[in-house]
């Protein structure tokens, strides 16, 4: 099934000067419709949610989005071609571009040859390069933000975009981006520049050749991890775009290239013009068609209903979204609307929680095994009947006494109920099994990780009015410092899993918690 919809019975039948013909998808922010122009033109016309147009800051928001896509021009992106953020409900026309995302090209028919690839890369650097030139960073590319056209890529959605002058990481504690294709820079908070678009653009590269991303899926707090603690996965890159990729993937912003040296290394563009894989291209064809065999306008409708006869669509439930969807994305994360929708019918995933640790029995009783057999053996030493000289005795009693207080107070943390956190878009919630413990964001004013030597906590600081909860055991919702220590980051573990544990807890706290995450 192509991405052509037919409207739903709700849809406006005109937005501004354009007929509305078909649906294209329904995202996070409002749906996105074909339509046609008065002389006949075929446009994707975004049209925002009635509940958001009620708010002053999504329509400031709409309008610079306008304003940044109109700023760009059409040198590989859509062109906007009219708008109207002060309608009652603000809606943005582009040109229609007849072909699949790259997300859905790769999901659909695998990863894209090297020649497309080159092909690509070559587009999204010419798009970037005008994208900068306007004074703007783009700052969320990514594949579903990349549509496939027969004469080469465009980039759309600047729903995040920002100008130079003030594209810094937060505007009141929000993170903006999309996980696997942020750079180390937006992860940690540092300055953004054009070179943050660069690092996206070499991600969306690997994903292009691979189908998968250059850091993997899971956990948002997982990926933000590994961009900036790992190096990418690149062993199923071609070898021929290697080259052209690794440079995008340093971690230092001031070592990655211009998108002008990256079109400089990419060398002139090829003259064949069937730059993209069949199967994409015969798709593409499919659309071309179907915007052909379109009415001119729509059937009239009498009281909310077709005249005649009676489609299907008026006892179905709404066509699925336009796009598979990124990696649910937290309160902290803004997108936009997109332009196209998929190939073939597409079931959200499942809600997930956040990143979730867990303080473990298992470690702790392999622990004070290994202590107490250890405890047994000095005691063997230390023993009249071991013959030992006395200056090995009483260094093994001392080693005893070690040992011995050692495996008790393992013991101890055994026998105690184990807890585990959540760290999510709504809080942090605290559980030993039987009961949980919720701190949402707004009660939190501070929170940060006390890593003390061999026992780091997760501590908060309230606001105010907030309660302190009652403790769930192993120390948990004890004051220390003026706030509260509230989960023990694997004191059973070992060192290097301890700050592993440390490392992912810190990267969950800085993406939920941003506005509250203090990274001393």
């Amino acid at each position: 099934m192509g991405g052509v919809q037919p409207l739903p019975p709700d849809a406006p039948q005109r937005i501004g000067d354009y007929t509305l013909l078909a649906a294209l998808g329904r995202g996070a922010m409002g749906s996105v419709y074909l339509a046609r122009s008065r002389g006949g033109r075929p446009v994707a016309v975004k049209v925002a949610k009635a509940e958001l147009a009620d708010s002053p800051q999504f329509r400031e928001r709409f309008r610079r989005e306008v304003e940044m896509a109109r700023s760009v021009g059409g040198f590989w992106t859509a062109t906007v071609v009219g708008a109207d953020p002060d309608a009652e409900r603000p809606w943005m026309a582009t040109e229609y571009v007849p072909g699949p995302t790259l997300q859905q090209a790769v999901h659909d028919f695998g990863p894209l040859p090297e020649r497309a690839v080159r092909r690509l890369a070559g587009g999204l650097a010419e798009a970037l390069v005008a994208i900068h030139g306007a004074g703007l960073v783009h700052r969320d590319l990514k594949p579903s933000n990349v549509l496939l056209a027969t004469d080469g890529p465009r980039v759309i959605d600047f729903g995040i975009a920002r100008a130079l002058e003030s594209s810094g990481l937060t505007e009141a504690g929000i993170v903006f981006g999309t996980p696997g294709y942020l750079s180390p820079e937006q992860v940690v908070g540092s300055k953004i520049t054009p070179q943050s678009d660069v690092f996206a653009l070499g991600s969306v590269l690997v994903y292009a050749a691979t189908g998968a991303g250059p850091f993997g899926e899971g956990a948002t707090s997982a990926l933000v991890y590994r961009v900036v603690h790992q190096e990418p996965d690149l062993s199923r890159v071609p070898p021929g775009l290697v080259p052209l990729i690794v440079p995008c993937l340093v971690r230092d912003p001031a070592h990655r290239p211009t998108p002008a040296r990256l079109l400089e290394l990419i060398g002139p563009p090829s003259n064949d013009p069937s730059w993209l894989p069949a199967e994409v291209r015969t798709l593409v064809e499919q659309r071309h068609t179907q915007l052909r065999e379109l009415p001119a306008k729509p059937p009239t409708r009498v009281m909310g209903q077709e005249a005649k006869p009676p489609t299907r669509l008026l006892v179905e439930e709404p066509p699925q979204p336009v796009s598979p969807p990124q990696p649910v994305a937290p309160a902290k994360v803004v997108g936009a609307a997109k332009v196209v929708g998929p190939v073939k019918p597409y079931t959200p995933p499942a809600k997930k929680s956040g990143a979730k640790f867990k303080t473990s029995r298992a470690v702790g009783l392999g622990w004070m095994s290994a202590h107490a057999f250890a405890a047994l053996v000095s005691a063997g030493i230390a023993s009249e009947t071991s013959g030992a000289p006395n200056g090995v005795r009483a260094a093994a009693l001392v080693a005893f006494l070690v040992f011995a207080l050692a495996a008790v107070r393992l013991l101890v943390g055994v026998l105690r109920s184990p807890l585990t956190i959540d760290i999510g878009p709504d809080g942090i919630v605290l559980s030993n099994g039987t009961e949980s413990r919720r701190l949402p964001w707004y009660a939190i004013s501070r929170v940060r990780v006390d890593a003390h030597h061999s026992r780091p906590w997760v501590m908060v600081w309230l606001v105010g009015a907030a309660k302190a909860p009652e403790s769930l055991g192993r120390g948990s919702f004890h004051t220390h410092k003026g706030g509260l220590r509230v989960y023990p980051i694997s004191h059973e573990r070992y060192r290097k899993r301890r700050e592993r544990d440390v490392a992912e807890i810190r990267s969950a706290l800085a993406w939920y918690g941003s506005s509250v995450y203090d990274p001393r």
